[in-house]
């Protein structure tokens, strides 16, 4: 943890944040991020860990600066990570706007990682009882999931363009995992229209991309397909 000395520039820099001009909060800033390299990393590093949980998890009503979040916090949360301690793959994507600011640390993550959907995955992974991990990776594939229909009857989305066949045999797989997901934590019901919506959608785009000479439109695949099925 900190030592006395660290402590007390920590607090003189609190209290610079909530009353110091900038000039003054920065400097004390740096002060405290000085004072860390007096003691070895792992003596601190529970701290900043400590820190990043109360934010994350708790909504601490702190901002983490960028310096702080690279020079402290950062390193101590992807010591973590890398050996998979409960939580610190879970506070790296809460604090994943940090992240994408800075190239540096962006870096030291797997690419396949370094996103906020990457990170939770990474969270389940390291502790599959991670429930806090769970629900918040659920609604963030949900968001992603309702973005590719926001187009409708347009066509379904992925990214910003419109999705390919290739690509909505790639969102029905993520529909799967999502609903994988979903039935561990008994929320089918919470999603259970997005879930439909998803799967009727995913399927029927593909099958209209591969057929598009039968319809004008995704539109009329749409209606088409309702009165089939006496929708």
């Amino acid at each position: 943890m900190l030592t006395d000395d660290q402590r007390k520039v920590w607090e003189a820099y609190e209290a610079a944040e909530r009353r110091g001009p900038r000039a003054e909060m920065l400097q004390s800033l740096k002060a405290f991020l000085d004072s860390l390299a007096t003691s070895p990393p792992a003596d601190w590093f529970p701290w900043a860990r400590s820190l990043a949980e109360q934010v994350v998890d708790h909504a601490l009503d702190f901002y983490i600066r960028q310096p702080l979040f690279e020079r402290a916090v950062f390193p101590a949360l992807l010591a973590g990570y890398q050996a998979r301690l409960p939580g610190s793959a879970r506070w790296l994507a809460g604090l994943c706007q940090n992240i994408y600011r800075s190239p540096a640390c962006r870096q030291q993550l797997p690419p396949e990682e370094s996103t906020e959907l990457g990170m939770l995955w990474a969270a389940l992974r390291h502790d599959p009882g991670d429930r806090r991990a769970r629900v918040r990776l659920i609604k963030s594939i949900a968001d992603r999931l309702r973005y590719s229909l926001h187009e409708l009857p347009a066509g379904v989305l992925y990214g910003m363009d419109g999705a390919s066949p290739e690509q909505c045999l790639e969102l029905e797989r993520e529909l799967e995992e999502f609903c994988g997901l979903v039935a561990q934590e008994d929320m089918h019901e919470t999603y259970a229209n997005l879930i439909r919506d998803c799967g009727f959608h995913f399927r029927g785009y593909r099958d209209y991309l591969l057929h598009r000479e039968r319809y004008q439109n995704y539109g009329e695949y749409i209606a088409h397909n309702d009165e089939m099925a006496g929708g």
